[in-house]
C-alpha cells in the first residue's frame, strides 16, 4: 500500500516526538553533568573554566534507537577571546587570522590565535576534569559514569566528546556532549566583509579545520555564519524531530557511525549551508533527504576523487571518515586492517543505498507503509552503482592508508593493489582475498536479484 511520503514523515515525527517530562529530565540531567564538569575545572584552575557556559546545548541523549537533544541544539562550543583582536580575512579561502601583537596567552601562538593550541589545551583540561569525577547523580536518581574521547586527525583533536553513561543501562542509555571548539563574535562588534553577506545583527563563528596533508596553518580559522541562529521555535522543533527520525533510521539499519549525534549534526550544518536561510522553507521530508544528501555526497566525492580539497568541516570529516573514527592501520596485520576498514565501508554502502531509496521516494512522493519497518529493524537495502564491490576494495588494498589518493590509483592495476614486482607473496594473498570477496558479493547479488525488484515495488519505487 503506497502512501504520501511527506505525510508519512510528518506523522512519524509526531509519533516519535519526545514527551515533555522525559525531555525535561534529560535537560536537567545534562545541566547537572555540565555543572559538575565546570566545578571540577574551577578547582583545577583550568584556562577554559569560564568558557563552558554553553556546554549543555551540545548535549544529546541516546537510548538504543531513541534520540533527544535541546530544542536549540548546538554543534559548536563558542568561546570568547579574552582580548580584542585584529582580523585579517582571506576572501578566496573564506578564512580569517586573528592577530594580537605582543600578547601572551595559552590561546595564542606568536601573535595570532591558534586552533591547534586551543584544541590540545581543551583536550588536556577536559580529560583531567573528567578523570576526577567519580560519578554524577541526575535529577531522576540515575548515576552517570563519565569518559572523554576526541575525534582527531594527525593527532590534533577537532571534535570533543564527553559521554555520561547511565550506570544502570551501560550499553543502552547515555548523555553525550559532542562539539567543535569555535570562537564567537558579534557582527555588530566585529563585522564581516560584505562578500560573506551576513547581517550585522548575526553572530559568526571561527573554527579550526583539519590539516589535510599538513597544508593548513593552525592560525587560519574558517568562518561560518550559522543559518539556524535566527530560527523560530517551530523551525527548531521541526529540525529536532527530523534529526530524531534520521538517527533512528540510521541506527536501525546498522549505520552506527553515521547515526552518531555529531555525524547527523554535521550533516544538518552542511545542508543549511547549502540552502542558506531558505532551508527554513523546506518541508520536513525535504530537509531529511537534504541532510542525508550532504553526508552521502561527501562520501561519494572522495570515493570518485572529485574534490581534492574539501571546503567545509563536514566535508573533511566524511571525506576522511576512517581516520577520523580512529581506524588506525596496524603495521604488518593486513587482515586486521581490512576488517576495520570493511566495517566502516559497509556502513557507508548501506547509508548510500538508504539515501537513494529516500531520494526516490521524495521524487515520487510515495512510499510503502512497510517503510516503517526500517525504523525498528534492519531491512534489505539494494546496493547502488556508486557503492559496489570494486570501490569497496579500492580503499582496502595493501597500501596501509584508509583512502587511496588519485595519484596512487592512476598507475594501479586491478582493484588498487600495487604491483611493483616485490613481495609477490603478499600480492598473492591480496589477490586471493579479493577473489573470495568478489565471489561472496556476486552470490549475494544473484540471490537477491529477485528480492530486489519485489522489495522495491513494495516500497513504492521503480
Amino acid at each position: 500500500m503506497l502512501e504520501n511520503f511527506s505525510d508519512v514523515i510528518k506523522d512519524l515525527c509526531i509519533l516519535f516526538a519526545v514527551g515533555l517530562k522525559p525531555h525535561q529530565n534529560f535537560i536537567n540531567d545534562a545541566k547537572i553533568i555540565c555543572e559538575a564538569v565546570q566545578q571540577q575545572m574551577v578547582k583545577d584552575d583550568a584556562v577554559f573554566k569560564k568558557h563552558m557556559w554553553n556546554l549543555d546545548k551540545t548535549a544529546a541523549q541516546v537510548d538504543t534507537l531513541h534520540l533527544d537533544m535541546p530544542l536549540t541544539f548546538q554543534i559548536f562550543l563558542p568561546v570568547r577571546l579574552p582580548v580584542p583582536v585584529k582580523p585579517i580575512f582571506n576572501e578566496q579561502e573564506r578564512t580569517v587570522k586573528l592577530n594580537r601583537p605582543n600578547f601572551r596567552h595559552p590561546f595564542f601562538y606568536g601573535n595570532a590565535a591558534n586552533a591547534k593550541c586551543m584544541n590540545l589545551l581543551l583536550q588536556k583540561e577536559l580529560m583531567a576534569a573528567v578523570e576526577k569525577i567519580q560519578g554524577v547523580v541526575g535529577c531522576t536518581g540515575a548515576i552517570y559514569d563519565m569518559k572523554y574521547t576526541v575525534w582527531s586527525y594527525h593527532e590534533v583533536p577537532f571534535v570533543h566528546q564527553m559521554v555520561a553513561v547511565d550506570r544502570s543501562k551501560p550499553k543502552q542509555r547515555c548523555i553525550r556532549f559532542d562539539f567543535v571548539l569555535a570562537l564567537e563574535f558579534d557582527g555588530s562588534e566585529q563585522p564581516l566583509p560584505t562578500y560573506f553577506k551576513a547581517p550585522i545583527s548575526h553572530r559568526w563563528f571561527a573554527y579550526g579545520m583539519l590539516s589535510i596533508e599538513g597544508g593548513r596553518d593552525p592560525a587560519d580559522w574558517s568562518v561560518l555564519v550559522p543559518k539556524w541562529q535566527m530560527a523560530t521555535a517551530s523551525t527548531c522543533l521541526r529540525n529536532l524531530n527530523m534529526l530524531i527520525i534520521l538517527h533512528r533510521l540510521l541506527r536501525a539499519q546498522l549505520c552506527y557511525s553515521f547515526a552518531l549525534p555529531m555525524s547527523i549534526k554535521l550533516g544538518f550544518a552542511m545542508a543549511t549551508e547549502e540552502y542558506g536561510e531558505d532551508y527554513q522553507h523546506l518541508g520536513i521530508a525535504e530537509l531529511l533527504v537534504s541532510v542525508r544528501n550532504s553526508i552521502i555526497w561527501a562520501i561519494i566525492i572522495i570515493d570518485l576523487h572529485l574534490l581534492s580539497t574539501p571546503q567545509t568541516l563536514g566535508h573533511q570529516v566524511f571525506c576522511n571518515f576512517c581516520d577520523v573514527m580512529g581506524i588506525q592501520c596496524i603495521q604488518g596485520d593486513q587482515a586486521a586492517n581490512t576488517r576495520k576498514l570493511m566495517r566502516i565501508r559497509k556502513q557507508q554502502m548501506r547509508t548510500n543505498g538508504l539515501f537513494h531509496l529516500l531520494s526516490e521516494a521524495l521524487r515520487m512522493n510515495c512510499i510503502a507503509m512497510e517503510f516503517i519497518r526500517a525504523l525498528f529493524r534492519p531491512v534489505y537495502i539494494p546496493l547502488t552503482a556508486s557503492c559496489d564491490f570494486d570501490q569497496l576494495m579500492a580503499t582496502t588494498s595493501n597500501n596501509n592508508t584508509p583512502v587511496e589518493t588519485e595519484s596512487d590509483a592512476k598507475g594501479t592495476p586491478g582493484y588498487g593493489a600495487r604491483d611493483t614486482g616485490k613481495d609477490t607473496r603478499r600480492a598473492r594473498r591480496d589477490k586471493q582475498f579479493r577473489a573470495c570477496w568478489q565471489r561472496k558479493f556476486t552470490c549475494q547479488r544473484q540471490l537477491g536479484a529477485g528480492k530486489k525488484s519485489e522489495l522495491e515495488s513494495r516500497w513504492g519505487l521503480q
